[in-house]
């Protein structure tokens, strides 16, 4: 299976963007939900375009996946919205994509990723961003689901 991971760049690409965040958003519990979704999924692109990205998975020119880098300051970025569709999961998709993230933040001169997950119910996503170097750390700012593990990865 062919697969490529690319920024979306423009309006088909946010359309792919955005129905791999839908997807996402609508298999995750109840309590796991993001309150900003409906606030954001009007454009994405506004959200998630320069100076951020918005990042698409594709398989034999199907999407797969996503991910999305927002800044948070000048030096530091917030990884958001990391989401392979069942079908293409166990190819390393996701990894795939936050490499790909992580290059674009390094050649961007920012030297901290930030996010946050529930390492409890979403394990393999903190296994993931473990074995990338991930690392727990303090709040880097509010989140509206109860039990969060915030991570970082310093780049510099």
């Amino acid at each position: 299976m062919v697969t490529s991971v690319g920024i979306a760049k423009d309006e088909a690409d946010f359309r792919r963007f955005r129905e791999l965040v839908v997807e996402y958003e609508e298999s995750l519990p109840a309590d796991l939900k993001h309150s900003e979704f409906e606030r954001e999924i009007g454009d994405l692109s506004a959200h998630y375009g320069p100076p951020g990205a918005a990042f698409v998975a594709t398989a034999v020119d199907r999407a797969a996946g996503c991910v999305a880098l927002s800044m948070l300051d000048d030096s530091t970025a917030v990884v958001k919205k990391l989401y392979v569709a069942p079908a293409y999961r166990n190819l390393g998709l996701a990894r795939r994509l936050l490499a790909a993230l992580i290059d674009f933040a390094r050649d961007r001169n920012v030297t901290r990723l930030v996010l946050d997950t529930e390492r409890e119910r979403l394990p393999a996503a903190y296994q993931l961003y473990l074995s990338l170097g991930f690392r727990e750390c303090e709040p880097y700012g509010d989140v509206d689901y109860r039990c969060p593990t915030f991570m970082q990865l310093n780049l510099s």
